[in-house]
């Protein structure tokens, strides 16, 4: 019986991986706290060359903040070696098959860069759920101050009712201020974690009214509008642009859908594209100009609100 309930606690139970995220959350900022006087101090157990990284490399340390925002498991380092793992097979799979040097060498790349991706992608996801749900959150903060409650309280009770990621981070925040670290850094640092304007905007009331005073219950109930309605803002900037992005995507699949057709009418016209000196010299002409058009169209249909 003591077996089995230690393999479920270990692998099953996810209020003991939640509650093991949070403390790990708390001791890293809390180590952050004390690096600021005292020398940078590392989780144990991380390797030396990680800790050199974070000193000396700001990609390292643009690396590391983007997994504390996708809430991964994975390190930094751990996800440069997945990288360069992925990178290696690729290229020594190719160099097996004889392949071209230089679609070997982008094959190989665009594999390597897969992790990042994927952690950018779940981090953009993890975001929006968190605007999503910010106004309501803010909300519930102003009923639980008109009720009695302090705003320590109040976080906390947002993070012990609401679901991921929102009740997560306020629970950090929580957390944090009761295992004594001030509540400006606290909050700031819910700032630093969650790169958005709407919680950037939160952030920096809190902060001003903490130290200058205020009817704090007005202040979140004009934020709590305020973010509403850029929301709606947002929605419909994306619908108004949705035109743009499905002409991006129409025109990028056009060439693949072409050549698909191609190979299944006549392979041996296709294949002097990769076959010939002047196709792969065409081939790395269009997939450049491909590149380029993504760029200005992705920027084009992104309006910031």
């Amino acid at each position: 019986m003591l077996v089995a309930y230690g393999v479920w606690a270990h692998f099953f139970d996810r209020r003991g991986h939640a509650r093991h995220r949070r403390i790990e959350s708390i001791r890293s900022e809390v180590q952050a706290g004390v690096a600021k006087e005292t020398g940078r101090k590392r989780a144990l157990g991380e390797h030396e060359l990680e800790i050199l990284l974070h000193e000396r490399s700001a990609a390292f340390r643009n690396l590391e903040a983007l997994i504390q925002r996708a809430r991964s498991r994975l390190t930094a380092g751990k996800l440069l070696l997945l990288m360069l793992a992925l990178f290696l097979s690729v290229l020594l799979l190719g160099l097996m098959r004889g392949s071209g040097p230089l679609p070997l060498l982008a094959a190989s790349t665009a594999t390597g860069a897969l992790p990042l991706l994927w952690l950018r992608r779940r981090a953009e996801r993890r975001l929006a759920l968190f605007s999503a749900k910010l106004p309501e959150a803010l909300d519930y903060v102003t009923r639980a101050l008109h009720a009695g409650h302090s705003l320590t309280s109040a976080i906390g009770m947002v993070g012990r009712e609401f679901p991921n990621p929102i009740g997560e981070e306020f629970k950090t925040v929580f957390d944090e201020i009761g295992f004594g670290i001030p509540f400006r850094e606290a909050i700031t640092e819910l700032g630093l974690r969650i790169p958005s304007s709407d919680v950037r905007f939160f952030v920096i009331s809190l902060v001003i009214q903490h130290e200058t005073g205020g009817n704090l219950t007005e202040l979140l109930e004009g934020l709590s509008g305020t973010i509403r309605e850029r929301i709606k803002l947002r929605g419909k900037v994306r619908t108004l642009s949705s035109e743009g992005r499905a002409s991006g995507w129409v025109l990028g699949s056009m060439p693949f859908a072409l050549a698909a057709i191609l190979m299944l009418i006549n392979p041996g016209y296709v294949s002097l594209l990769w076959t010939t000196e002047q196709g792969r010299t065409l081939l790395l002409i269009g997939g450049g100009l491909m590149s380029v058009g993504f760029f200005l169209l992705n920027r084009i249909v992104q309006i910031k609100v």
